[in-house]
């Protein structure tokens, strides 16, 4: 049998074993002096899914803590079931870990394939898909994450599933993709807004009324039964209405800390070091936007002192000063004072809060360029943020030129709307949990501007050598 070096084929084989090498190398060689921890498959987030799966298995409920009336909703099944899996082959998460690590490595080689797929069905070019596969294989902000125990990188390989079968056009097909979507929406939150989307991507679908419904209906019935399960459950069960997750199943992330957290960004973009400075019983240093609405100063350091002496979420926090608690508290108190300070500010200090803070964090999350404790090779993986920087601007400029030239125009809209949506929530929604910017949570938008991107920089590049060639 004779091999042929020049064929698409090999080509991608080449790509998806370099993407394999460098997953394995980042994993076994360089992963612990980045996480800096012994154990790289383990983070502290991971128990959450992992009591989850264990409650479910042992009490036939799905609850990360059987005693708090939040637990139901804490975290969403998906990512659950996926390492739960790997937890009845081994019997323990401390076998399981490794294998779920090694797993992930491999199903991300599995989506550097699905993206040459995926880029062959929209721009017919077998060079075009070799280097949006490639620029997947080698991207570090999806590397990073394969062996971790977190959703990351399961929910981006769902993401990709489901595009590569939604492309496939077919009634059987969407099926199978609205399965794939509702099951990276489980894994991941944020991947919610892709339904909507993804419903307006059907006006764009050539071919007879009937079976574009056909194919809707099929598409519709997946979404229904593997996403919304979760919401039904919650509101039939429990009486909530429930879309993604609460927080407050934590013992660390009760209504005291969440009203904090949503009080602090609406004056600025982080709680350092204010949250360090209340569980260390410190001095609390607050910008002076803060104290600019008279009668606010005194309700704040009340609120501050409370939260300091018994705020049970901030005392289950590492290094609180004293004790953990959970009985008595005053977290209601808190979380009303907090409240109050933040109406407060939206309402005397609309500007600052609607436009300030959201361009601060939209600044942050578009141009980060080091990594929080970035010392050794962190310090050097900070450069790497510059990369993604100019990923992402290649990205949008790529988005610009297709729709421009007419080009899938449907998938441009697509992932473009995806983006501007998704950073203007995470930046600037008022909600919980919004405002905190962790570049993960950008990931599976940013995975998607590789396909543009590629797109311009192959055509940059045979513009170039035609230009070259003719000289």
């Amino acid at each position: 049998m004779r091999i042929d070096f020049r064929s698409v084929t090999f080509k991608l084989l080449i790509v998806i074993f370099l993407g394999l090498v460098l997953r394995f190398i980042f994993t076994f060689f360089i992963a612990r002096s980045y996480f800096g921890r012994e154990n790289i498959y383990l983070d502290y987030d991971f128990w959450a899914w992992a009591n989850s799966f264990e409650n479910f298995i042992k009490y036939g409920t799905f609850t990360f803590d059987l005693n708090n009336p939040y637990g139901y909703f804490g975290r969403m099944p998906g990512y659950s079931m996926f390492i739960g899996i790997f937890y009845l082959i081994t019997g323990n998460w401390q076998d399981a870990l490794p294998v779920i690590g090694i797993t992930q490595i491999f199903l991300d080689c599995l989506a550097i394939y699905l993206l040459f797929k995926i880029g062959q069905k929209i721009f017919k070019n077998d060079g075009t898909s070799l280097l949006i596969s490639f620029m997947y294989a080698t991207y570090p902000f999806i590397i990073v994450w394969n062996p971790v125990a977190y959703s990351e990188s399961a929910s981006i390989f769902f993401i990709l599933l489901f595009l590569f079968l939604f492309l496939k056009n077919t009634p059987l097909f969407m099926f199978f993709a609205g399965a794939a979507l509702s099951f990276a929406i489980q894994c991941r939150p944020q991947i919610l807004i892709l339904i909507p989307l993804s419903f307006l991507w059907f006006y764009y679908f050539p071919g007879e009324k009937k079976y574009i419904i056909r194919k809707i209906t099929f598409y519709l019935v997946a979404i229904l039964l593997f996403y919304g399960s979760w919401p039904v459950r919650n509101y039939l069960l429990y009486n909530k209405i429930v879309l993604t997750q609460d927080i407050r199943a934590f013992k660390t992330a009760g209504d005291d800390w969440l009203s904090f957290c949503q009080y602090l960004y609406s004056v600025k973009t982080d709680f350092e070091p204010q949250f360090s400075q209340i569980i260390k019983n410190q001095k609390v240093e607050m910008p002076l936007i803060a104290y600019s609405v008279p009668g606010d100063s005194v309700k704040l350091e009340k609120a501050l002192a409370l939260s300091k002496e018994c705020g049970s979420s901030f005392s289950h926090w590492r290094g609180y000063w004293k004790k953990p608690f959970d009985e008595p508290n005053c977290n209601r108190e808190i979380a009303q004072l907090f409240d109050e300070l933040r109406e407060s500010q939206k309402k005397n200090n609309p500007f600052n809060y609607y436009i300030s803070v959201p361009l601060q964090n939209l600044q942050k999350a578009l141009f980060k360029f080091r990594l929080n404790n970035a010392t050794g090779i962190r310090n050097l993986a900070s450069l790497l943020f510059i990369y993604r920087t100019f990923l992402i601007f290649i990205g949008i400029t790529g988005l610009i030129w297709m729709y421009i030239r007419r080009n899938n125009r449907p998938f441009v809209i697509f992932i473009f709307v995806y983006f501007v949506i998704l950073y203007l929530l995470l930046c600037a929604g008022t909600g919980p949990q919004l405002r905190n910017i962790e570049m993960r949570y950008f990931l599976p938008a940013d995975i998607l501007l590789l396909i543009p991107a590629a797109a311009l920089i192959q055509h940059l590049w045979l513009y170039s050598f035609s230009k070259l060639k003719n000289r």
